[in-house]
């Protein structure tokens, strides 16, 4: 049986999700919390193996409940619940620690489904976001492949691009011709997929070329 700790703040689908399951469906809802800073004590209290977690809670949301109880030690894996498609929201979850990401508008045997492959660790996302995710970990991909082939002057560009700079501003900076400046932007974009400064910058940012804050 796959014991399940689930962090939702709204009554009405917690209630549903606690009377949904059946015996021979091998999953049970041992504990809820509609506050995610009553996670830790209760991922002590009971035997758990997977915890079902909302995105949209009001005390403490999703993602940081997730990211708090990862710091304190606790390992669990964890499937996301939410009515968000938005690659912003995923992109958020697995960088914490998810294993899986589910929409609430699933049905039965999908649920199902992402609970037992999440509990085993291994990664679950709603047939409605798949496809997101894919794109996601391939353009990841390709602006990692993009990155080992800057150039040490290209990551200077991309510095004073952070700093808001433009061509000019930067060509002084750099005791180079503005052509060269734009060139180089060229190629850096080529490089790293992207079609805009805004783009480059919040890669060079994920990648640690430039510091974040």
């Amino acid at each position: 049986m796959i014991q399940a700790l689930l962090v939702e703040d709204h009554d009405l689908f917690a209630e549903g999700m606690k009377s949904m399951f059946q015996p021979e469906d091998g999953i049970t809802i041992v504990a809820h919390t509609k506050n995610g800073h009553e996670t830790p004590s209760l991922l002590e209290e009971h035997q758990i193996d997977v915890i079902l977690m909302d995105i949209d809670m009001p005390i403490l949301d999703g993602v940081t409940t997730l990211k708090m109880i990862k710091k304190r030690g606790f390992d669990h894996p964890t499937l996301m619940l939410t009515m968000h498609q938005s690659m912003r929201f995923v992109k958020e979850a697995l960088e914490k620690g998810a294993q899986g990401y589910i929409l609430k508008d699933a049905s039965k045997p999908e649920l199902i489904e992402a609970i037992r492959t999440v509990s085993a660790r291994k990664n679950y996302f709603h047939p409605k976001v798949n496809e997101q995710v894919f794109d996601y970990f391939r353009n990841r991909g390709k602006s990692q492949s993009g990155l080992n082939e800057l150039s040490e002057r290209e990551k200077e560009i991309i510095k004073c691009l952070a700093e808001g700079m433009n061509s000019k501003a930067i060509a002084n900076a750099l005791c180079i011709s503005e052509h060269t400046v734009k060139t180089h932007r060229r190629n850096i974009m080529h490089k790293m997929h992207v079609n805009t400064s805004a783009e480059l910058v919040r890669q060079a940012m994920e990648q640690g070329i430039i510091e974040m804050g």
